[in-house]
């Protein structure tokens, strides 16, 4: 039998992306976007308009913000005549956990009550609220850690396990096999398995959701459901996956149930990626979809790139820290006595490179390590004024930094009593 599902393998900029957004318009211009009928549970509340609508390939991206780009771009490469429905592993468990609720209730003899997501935040201060007792006690006093990180360590372990597949009750066994006895004796593990099932209980009990508790609901009572293995067989025609090897190993077992029920699918995998190897990714394990699919290896460059020249002499900078080998002419080195200097050469630099049409403002990074306000104010004024654009990437400041955010605490501070304290005459100006 031939699979027609495909393996993509290619470095970064490499052009997988690229493939998988040409495989998309291909898909969805020979009809395989059409459902064939929406899931019988749902099909006497939809008309026929509305079934052809729903979408029946499943987009996924590895994060958010590559989600929203991936979604974009498969959205103009269609003209927007398909919807394309992109998710997240996590957020599309997410979804499926609050949509199938009554089903798991059901399952799990649960308390009948709409499910509440705690946000980590929460979690964590729950958690400790939970555990008060135990932590107390110097027979968890897990090495080298204050409270609060021991806490985060052991809901940690939870969503690790749950993201993998693994049981919550076989914790405590692993870790008395993986860690060293100098480590730790043998009741703290012990321990640490028996908080974390009454903590699992607690939650359920109460309709508290987590990460943790979402990811194992999904992989250990939602997905061997049968009721709800024909609703996904149904619903979803075929899957694109971009950078699988940022995925958790249980998403595989989703990918695998829809390719056993005549799904085709598409996925990308970066073989020097793995940046999330150990954080909740399993790239090993869902590189075994590839015996699954036709193997299609991408080695170009989509487009001329600093990468062509210097990847080899960064990696072996960082491999070897002493050996330095020698730069190529294209790039230039330049000392300056003060920063202001620096920065007004660094943006003279990109005028000169982009009045002259060598290069497009696109195409430029600046990497700046420890950027404060002042620099970055300095350099967005400077090319600005040259009618370069300058969009900041990653740009994290402090809340109060917002205007909007110190007016909203000095309107609290007036409204509510006893903050007076708190507001100057400043801030009732500004």
């Amino acid at each position: 039998m031939v699979n027609n599902s495909l393996w993509i393998v290619g470095s970064t900029r490499s052009g997988k992306t690229t493939r998988l957004v040409n495989l998309f318009s291909q898909w969805v211009e020979a009809g395989l976007g059409k459902m064939s009928g929406l899931v019988r549970l749902n099909s006497r509340h939809l008309g026929r308009r509305d079934r052809n609508l729903a979408p029946a390939i499943l987009v996924f991206a590895a994060n958010d913000d590559n989600r929203r780009d991936l979604t974009d771009r498969l959205t103009a490469a269609i003209g927007g005549k398909y919807p394309v429905l992109g998710k997240t592993p996590l957020g599309f468990f997410q979804d499926e956990v609050r949509l199938f609720w009554p089903l798991l209730i059901q399952r799990l003899n649960l308390v009948a009550q709409f499910p509440l997501f705690l946000r980590p935040e929460t979690e964590q201060e729950l958690a400790t609220q939970f555990w008060r007792s135990e932590l107390d006690n110097s027979l968890l006093q897990l090495p080298g850690a204050n409270e609060a990180a021991r806490v985060r360590r052991l809901l940690d372990l939870f969503q690790l396990a749950a993201v993998s597949g693994t049981p919550t009750e076989d914790i405590s066994s692993i870790l008395k096999q993986g860690i060293p006895e100098e480590e730790g004796e043998p009741e703290v593990w012990d321990s640490i398995g028996g908080l974390l099932l009454e903590w699992r209980r607690w939650c359920l009990a109460q309709g508290f959701l987590t990460y943790g508790i979402i990811c194992e609901l999904y992989w250990r009572e939602l997905l061997p459901d049968p009721k709800y293995q024909a609703y996904l067989t149904e619903r979803y025609r075929a899957i694109l996956a971009d950078d699988v090897d940022d995925y958790p190993a249980i998403a595989r077992d989703l990918f695998e149930l829809l390719l056993d029920n005549g799904a085709v699918g598409a996925f990308t995998y970066n073989q020097d990626g793995q940046v999330r190897l150990g954080l909740n990714a399993d790239p090993n394990y869902l590189a075994l979809l590839a015996s699954r699919c036709q193997v299609e290896t991408l080695t170009g460059q989509v487009s001329e790139s600093l990468a062509n020249e210097l990847g080899q002499i960064a990696v072996e900078l960082i491999s070897e820290p002493m050996f330095l080998s020698s730069l190529p002419e294209s790039v230039q080195s330049f000392q300056t006595t003060s920063r202001a200097q620096m920065l007004r050469q660094t943006a003279q630099i990109i005028i000169e490179s982009v009045k002259s049409n060598r290069v497009e403002p696109a195409d430029i990074a600046i990497i700046a390590p420890g950027l404060d306000a002042i620099a970055r104010y300095t350099l967005n004024e400077i090319l600005t004024e040259q009618g370069i654009p300058l969009e900041p990437l990653n740009d994290q400041r402090p809340l109060i930094s917002s205007p909007a955010i110190r007016a909203l605490l000095t309107l609290l501070a007036l409204v509510y009593p006893g903050l007076g304290r708190l507001v100057d005459r400043n801030a009732i100006a500004e």
